[in-house]
């Protein structure tokens, strides 16, 4: 049995379609569904069915990407980084991090680490949602929640604050609000409620109990403060972003302060790679001297 076929059959397992297992792997759809074609054959069941766009792994294809799922760990741990052994920083290093802290932050850190590792590649997937290292959705990932589950290692990278900001844009055409009571019949930017991935950004209900309806929603932070500094709205946003922009002014100074958490971990098969704990360090490194920043 070709590892190969099984490699691609694990992937499309986790994906659900041929199209994203081919992405995936840098192959196209008709590549896929012939090697897992000729894994059925050998197996002599079939893996898999078709639902309309998605592909449903069958029973058997389910004990079948579980093996294939045990192999792939054997491989990470005990034969992947075997090269390494010069301790060059070197190959791939995906990092999955929440929009705000991967554009906002992490981008233009990855790029000076990359650059002082010639043979390291880093990817940033900075998306408003959680990431999979079991499935490999990632190498590295920054969660607002504590991972609870799975094997992997996890600990928190900072505490980061967030304040209720406007511009004097707003003030000039809004009056500037003095008070909590104040606040109301104001105009907030904020998250979509519906497609919020986590509930540590549900920011409807502010200390003191004023609740905030926002009337300009996004799953982009980077788009609500833009929208503050336009001087449409205002908005609650992490204060480590509103550093970058002078004109954003935190009204009531800490009476709406609230403190949330970054988490990083990494599945137990990679933490032994050099270029992932290389990684893992200088983010975690340069975080935590940056705590002022985050904690405003």
């Amino acid at each position: 049995m070709d590892w190969d076929d099984l490699r691609i059959f694990l992937q499309l397992a986790r994906t659900g379609r041929m199209a994203g297992a081919g992405r995936a792997l840098g192959l196209d759809d008709t590549t896929v569904g012939r090697r897992v074609a000729r894994l059925e054959k050998e197996v002599g069941a079939p893996l898999v069915a078709r639902a309309g766009r998605r592909t449903v792994i069958t029973e058997q294809g389910q004990k079948l990407a579980q093996a294939a799922e045990e192999m792939e760990s054997i491989v990470l741990r005990k034969i992947v980084g075997l090269g390494e052994a010069d301790m060059q920083v070197a190959g791939r290093v995906r990092i999955g991090a929440p929009e705000g802290l991967g554009v906002g932050y992490l981008a233009a850190r990855l790029a000076a680490l990359s650059a002082e590792n010639p043979k390291l590649e880093t990817e940033l997937v900075a998306l408003p949602r959680a990431y999979s290292l079991a499935s490999r959705e990632v190498d590295i990932a920054i969660t607002l929640d504590r991972p609870i589950a799975g094997q992997v290692s996890v600990k928190k990278l900072t505490d980061y604050t967030l304040e209720l900001y406007g511009t004097q844009a707003y003030f000039d055409r809004r009056g500037r609000p003095g008070t909590a009571a104040e606040l109301q019949g104001h105009v907030f930017a904020g998250y979509i409620p519906e497609l919020l991935f986590t509930r540590a950004l549900d920011f409807s209900t502010l200390e003191a109990g004023v609740e905030v309806t926002p009337v300009i929603r996004s799953t982009s932070v980077i788009a609500q403060v833009n929208a503050v500094l336009s001087g449409a709205a205002l908005g609650v946003l992490p204060a480590f972003l509103a550093a970058a922009h002078p004109d954003l002014e935190v009204l009531l100074e800490g009476a709406f302060r609230l403190t949330r958490s970054y988490w990083v971990s990494v599945h137990d098969d990679l933490k032994h790679l050099n270029r992932v704990r290389a990684v893992l360090e200088a983010i975690t490194t340069t975080i935590r001297a940056d705590r002022a920043i985050f904690m405003g």
